[in-house]
Order: C-alpha cells, then structure tokens, then sequence
C-alpha cells in the first residue's frame, strides 16, 4: 500500500529548501534568520508576520504594515513559491486593491479562505478569486508593455534602425469569461448563444452534462427542503414557493398545488423520465357532469398515459388501530386511491364520444397537446399516487397514548409501519403508490447512473 504524505509533510519538504536558501533555522516551527522571525507554522496554517527578506537589495529586511495567514491544505500548497521566506507576492497587491477600494487600514489577509469577506480590518479571500486577481493584474501588466511597445517602436526603427520584437500577449481568455459572468450583465440568451456556436462532440457534451447534473441536484435538495416541513400550512406553501423557486405567492393556493406547480415545471425528465408531461387545468366531463380533473398527465415512452394524483408531503400515509394493532390506509390515502381509480377508468375511455377534454375526446385532446411528437393509445393505463414522505409514514411514535406504547416499541411500530408500507404499494394492479422521499431518491439514482 503506498505512502501518502500528509500536508504539513509536503509543506516541511518545501520547508527545507527555505532554510537552506535563506540560512535560516526553524526553531519550534518558528522560522527565523539571525532573531527575526518570519513565519510560523502549525498543521492547520502558516502565518507570515511584517518581516520580509530580500537578500539582494541593500537593506535585506523590511517591514510591512500587514500580517498574511494561509490555511494548511493540499490546494493552497499551490500558493507557494519555491523559496517562500516571504508571502505570495499577490498578498500586497491584494492589500493594496482593499485599501484603496475602502479607505479602511487592513491589517491581516487570509489566502485561501473558506469564504470571501472582511471582518474587522481582516481580509479573507478564497485561492479562486486570488488567482484570478492576480492573473488579471499581471495580464493588465503584459498589455502596458505591448502598448508601450508598439507606440515606441516607430521612433526606434526610424532613428537607431532598430526593430522590436512583437510581443505575444497570450491573452486568457477564460479569465475574461469569468468576469463577464460575474458582472451579471450576461443573459441566458447570451448563454444560449455562446453555446450553441460550440461544435459538438465530447467536450461540448460534458458542459451540457455538467449543467444539467447541477440543475438536477439543486433541484432534490430544495424539494427536500419543503418535505423536512413538518406543517405546510397554505401561507407556509406561498413562501416556501416564493423563497425557494421565485413562484408568484398569489399563484399557489396550498401545498398540493405548489407540489402540482413544482412537478409540472422541473419533473418531467429530471423526476419522472418520461417523453412528455401534461398539466391541462381542465376537467373531464362525462354528458352535463365533470368527472375528473387530472394533476398531471405523464406519457410513456410506450405512448401509454399515466395520471399522476397529487398529496400533500405533509400528509399522513397510513393510521394505526391500537386495538389490534394494525397498520391502515389513511384517509387522505384512501380518498387518493378512490380518485387513481376513477381516473383509470376515465382514460380507458379515451377514445369515447361520451367522455370529453373542452369538446375534444381524450385522446385527441392530448395528442393535440403533446404536438404530435407521440401518439397516444390508451393501452394499460395506471395512475401514481404521490404523498408524504419517509418522515410521515405513519403517526409519531411519541405521540401515541400511554397504553398503546406500552403495548408496542418504537422500533416495532416503526419497523411494522414500514412492512404495511410496503405491502399495500404491492397490493395494487395499475396504481403506484410512492412517497415524494422516494420520488428524489429514484432521481438521485439517475443522477448517480448519469455521472
């Protein structure tokens, strides 16, 4: 098994070459030459004090009006020099920019930060945004001498015959990118366009796959966040859709609708992988009646329909008898198996005069719908029922009556709530029962496969 160096170690191998360059000592991780002392380092940071050495001026040591500390990791071993006596060059230019910018005396800079700030008289900056500075600084430096270069250039070869050499600047053009996206000022037609002058082929596509990997992760972590909700009241759903996706509060009417809202927009490849996903808002009627109102409307890759019905994530899955101690449909669940079955039905007549979409039979309203990118033949027709979560399978445990938990362990009730779980989402024909846990969990799955 081979030996990997820790950081301090890959830093003390940098360290002997201080020492012997500088002829200096290390003296309880103090690096000093004659009584001044340089730096100090730990296995956690190396912190640079105001002295700096420069061996070949005049007067070799100086001192500066600020302190840099560097936090101790494999990244930031980078911002090394080989001969590191002093701080990264950058630190001044970094100071500098600060105290010209504010007007404030900074003191002590932190490269290599966790996070970019300044906090009383301190700088702290992560290595990203340090590298860019400092390349933009010495690519600024670079064009002035070009500039130079070329309006001297006609004097020189006029007067002393002498021609200059061109200077090639190497622009970085990825730098130039990375501001142009931090000013804000791009659009996503900007984007758009960019991208699509790409040519195609294997890089192009890992930008692509990268993007949609981050769009798809951000999106279970924030579903997460509304079904960790233990109550989602209606005002509770309009801020949660307000702060988390920038939904219209006055557009969400409680939280099966944020849900529906939600699913309708990010769900179709990113949830449920299917070709096409329909949100009609329109009822089904049947002669003078209306029959049914489908959540969403999932297309098979098959062309078969599935009709989604949509709970709260906050509902209750199943209820439990104490008496004899059995699991239970609750009646949230028993209501939403009720509507999966007439909606089952519904579709089975989707080829029926008698059952209509706004005068049109179901069929033809949703192959009008979907553009005629599939076509729909009602064949086996099923409908997912979506509600609760992990957290809400069953009733808590603590708030069970005294009696009942002296009947039964948590770990019991939890273990037979999951087994009834289980057995009632294999109980069904063409309904699926899934929780909205388990919905991100098949969409992290396929996020994994896709990586």
């Amino acid at each position: 098994m081979g030996y990997k160096k820790t950081v301090l170690e890959k830093f003390q191998t940098k360290l002997k070459h201080i020492l012997i360059e500088n002829s200096a000592v290390d003296t309880k991780k103090k690096v000093k030459i004659g009584k001044t002392i340089f730096f100090q380092y730990s296995r956690l940071q190396i912190k640079y004090f105001k002295k700096r050495y420069y061996p070949y001026r005049k007067v070799d040591i100086i001192e500066e009006n600020f302190e840099v500390i560097i936090p101790l990791n494999h990244e930031n071993l980078s911002l090394f020099s080989a001969n590191a006596i002093n701080p990264p060059i950058g630190a001044k230019r970094i100071i500098d920019l600060f105290r010209n910018a504010t007007g404030d005396d900074f003191h002590l800079i932190i490269l290599g930060a966790k996070e970019n700030k300044i906090d009383l008289g301190k700088i702290f900056i992560t290595k990203d945004i340090y590298d860019i500075i400092v390349k933009i600084d010495k690519e600024e430096g670079r064009e002035k001498n070009f500039r130079v270069n070329n309006r001297i250039a006609p004097f020189m070869l006029s007067k002393f015959k002498i021609s200059l050499k061109n200077i090639n600047l190497n622009k970085d053009y990825s730098l130039l990118l990375k501001e142009i996206i931090e000013s804000g000022q791009i659009s996503k037609a900007d984007v758009i366009a960019l991208t699509s002058n790409l040519e195609s082929g294997e890089t192009n596509q890992i930008v692509i796959e990268k993007q949609v990997n981050k769009q798809v992760k951000w999106l279970i972590e924030t579903i997460e966040n509304i079904i960790s909700e233990k109550e989602i009241t209606v005002p509770k759903s309009k801020e949660l859709g307000y702060n988390l996706f920038g939904f219209n509060k006055i557009d969400i009417t409680g939280p099966e609708h944020l849900m529906e809202i939600i699913l309708t927009k990010y769900g179709q490849y990113t949830l449920f992988g299917v070709p096409a996903l329909l949100n009609t808002n329109k009822y089904v009627t049947h002669g003078t009646l209306s029959r049914s109102q489908f959540d969403l409307i999932l297309i098979t890759h098959l062309g078969d329909i599935e009709v989604v019905e949509l709970k709260r994530p906050d509902q209750k899955i199943l209820d439990y008898d104490s008496q004899r101690g059995k699991f239970y449909p609750s009646k949230d669940l028993s209501i939403a198996i009720s509507q999966a079955e007439r909606y089952i039905s519904t579709v089975n007549k989707d080829n029926d005069n008698d059952y209509l979409i706004e005068g049109k039979k179901i069929r033809e309203f949703i192959n009008d719908e979907i553009g005629g990118t599939l076509y729909v033949e009602t064949v086996r027709p099923s409908a997912i029922i979506i509600i609760g979560s992990w957290a809400t399978i069953s009733k808590d445990y603590s708030k069970l009556s005294a009696e009942t938990r002296a009947k039964v362990t948590k770990q019991e009730f939890d273990s037979n709530g999951l087994r009834a779980y289980r057995e009632l989402k294999s109980s069904f024909r063409n309904i699926k029962l899934l929780n909205y846990s388990e919905l991100l969990e098949h969409a992290r799955t396929r996020l994994e496969l896709m990586k």
